[in-house]
């Protein structure tokens, strides 16, 4: 089976899982097509009864049974709209809720490999072209379908031979059909690719404004947007233009139907074998005919574009998360141990950690240093498996941290990284984001990471509103905030990986001292100032993916070694 027809089975379940909806549909369409089919036949005695022969009885009922059913079309078209509308939005909110539950448990190396414009439109825009997509096929399969056999009865019902004759050129129109679609499922999957760019690419530059400003970059911003911007405009009209190729093939063939009819008609009349009723009613059931046929052909094309945006869809909901969990549960923290772990990125030939070996008991305070690229984060990446490594083990309490239930190592573990990720709301909401935590805990933590200090100041202290990711506060009180959420989830292992970039001396002196005073908790910071870890139980010198020194601070300058010549230099610096 096609991956299409599987796509379109798969989504027809999701509208057959509204039965009684699709039922009151169903039925309203066979109303409103019965009632188009009764008014092209009133057509007959409104001509050889009312105007031929005078009948009063006609000239009274044609009107009021025109007037009745239109009145019952009109409500039954309401309805089946509605219940459509009804469900497509269902089946919106569904599709969206299944795609960001999918994606958001997803590896994190999916989010690395995937642009987020990419990933915002498939949950907005491809969801709701898919649904509008299929209702317009369901429309059209049905309603359509319905309302043309009607048509197309009475057309039989009135002179069978001339209906045969009329119709004889509706087969051709299958030509189009199959070529115009599977030309257009593949533009739409190129034109909705190619807005999740533009999405990704505008978000860029909005996320980066200060940069864009401070770089002076906006005419060149300008080229970049423009080129994604015209690049989508011509997949766009070229998806017009290959939609609007079917309309020669359709206008042509109702032309030729219509010329069959009335010259077949007019020999008919002629030769008194069919009455002049008889003929109007053949000729506005075929014109009536036009529009529903005209609906069925492009119904393909419409239908290959929905199946576009399925596919991409789909692709999302059913792909597999690699980092599995296992059932193990962990109440306490003891040690973590890395033996011999090396590691490299996703599409990376280049090893980030070489056997690296190290363990690090409870409730003491690690430094990790280095230089730049050493793999210090990579560390922390892989203590929450943001990533897993390749060889090696790496154990909480003697377990392999891949035999532990996912969410349960998370839990151990608080992260503040070096990019601080804010979520607009208030700075209380921030702090106690996703956190059971006490009211007395959340205080604690604020206290602790010095956010007191500035939210004092605030018209509406901690309820004040930062903005789309902290954008009303400075470098430095955003990164106090990020710390005390992790400070706030009560976790036994904070992880900081430069935590304190932009806080001035003084209050970085004083955040560190507040860490170091915490009790019960295990603390491994990876610090740029070295003069901060000076009171830390361990420190580490990180190079290459290897760990050159270990040792606390007095040891490791006796060394007089990689760690000294790096704290000499700062010193330096700083004097």
């Amino acid at each position: 089976m096609s991956s299409s027809r599987k796509d379109f089975i798969r989504i027809s379940k999701l509208f057959l899982a509204y039965k009684s909806r699709m039922f009151i549909a169903i039925t309203c369409m066979i109303i409103a097509a019965l009632c188009t089919g009764f008014h092209a036949w009133l057509v007959k005695p409104a001509l050889d009864q009312v105007l031929i022969e005078a009948n009063s009885f006609y000239l009274y009922f044609i009107p009021l049974a025109i007037l009745l059913t239109g009145f019952i079309k009109g409500i039954a078209s309401y309805t089946q709209i509605v219940s459509l509308q009804f469900m497509s939005h269902r089946i919106i909110e569904k599709l969206r809720k299944d795609v960001f539950h999918n994606v958001i448990n997803l590896h994190y190396g999916f989010f690395v490999k995937n642009k987020t414009g990419s990933l915002i439109t498939r949950i907005t825009t491809d969801t709701y072209y898919l649904s509008g997509a299929m209702a317009n096929t369901y429309t059209a399969l049905i309603k359509d379908s319905l309302t043309l056999i009607v048509l197309v009865g009475n057309m039989f019902y009135q002179n069978w031979k001339l209906a045969f004759l009329s119709i004889i050129v509706f087969p051709i129109a299958i030509i189009p059909i199959r070529v115009l679609g599977k030309k257009i499922r593949k533009v739409t999957k190129n034109l909705q690719h190619q807005v999740g760019n533009l999405a990704s690419i505008l978000e860029e530059t909005f996320k980066g404004i200060k940069n864009v400003k401070s770089f002076n970059a906006e005419n060149f911003e300008i080229k970049r947007i423009n080129k994604e911007i015209s690049f989508a405009r011509e997949l766009n009209f070229k998806q017009e233009k290959i939609t609007a190729r079917s309309r020669p093939f359709t206008e042509t063939l109702g032309s030729m139907a219509a010329g069959l009819a009335i010259f077949g008609g007019g020999v008919f009349v002629i030769n008194d074998n069919m009455t002049a009723g008889e003929l109007m009613s053949f000729l506005v059931s075929l014109m009536l005919a036009y529009a529903p046929l005209k609906n069925l052909i492009n119904v393909n094309v419409t239908l290959q574009g929905g199946l576009g945006a399925a596919s991409r869809i789909f692709e999302f909901i059913d792909m597999k998360n690699d980092v599995r969990g296992g059932n193990k549960i962990l109440y306490r923290f003891e040690k973590i141990e890395f033996e011999k772990v090396k590691f490299k990125y996703p599409n990376s030939h280049k090893d980030i950690l070489n056997e690296i070996s190290f363990v690090i008991q409870k409730n003491k305070k690690i430094a990790l240093v280095g230089p730049s690229g050493s793999g210090k984060s990579s560390l922390m990446a892989l203590m929450i498996r943001l990533f897993d490594n390749q060889e090696g083990n790496i154990s909480i309490n003697n377990n392999n941290i891949q035999k532990l239930k996912l969410a349960n190592l998370r839990k151990i573990f608080s992260l503040v990284t070096q990019d601080t990720v804010l979520f607009d709301g208030s700075i209380y909401e921030n702090i106690k984001y996703n956190s059971s935590s006490s009211k007395k805990n959340i205080e604690d933590a604020i206290k602790f990471s010095c956010v007191n200090d500035f939210v004092d100041d605030l018209p509406e202290k901690l309820e004040t509103n930062i903005g789309e990711n902290g954008v009303k506060l400075s470098g430095g009180q955003r990164q106090r905030i990020a710390i005390a959420r992790a400070l706030a989830q009560q976790n036994q292992v904070i992880l900081l990986d430069e935590p304190t970039s932009n806080l001035d001396l003084k209050t970085e002196a004083t955040l560190f001292k507040n860490l170091s005073n915490l009790k019960n908790k295990t603390l491994i910071v990876i610090a740029h100032r070295l003069s901060t870890i000076k009171d830390f139980d361990e420190i580490y010198f990180i190079e290459s993916g290897k760990l050159i020194e270990k040792g606390n601070h007095k040891s490791l300058m006796a060394k007089r070694k990689k760690y000294y010549h790096l704290y000499q230099k700062q010193i330096q610096k700083n004097a």
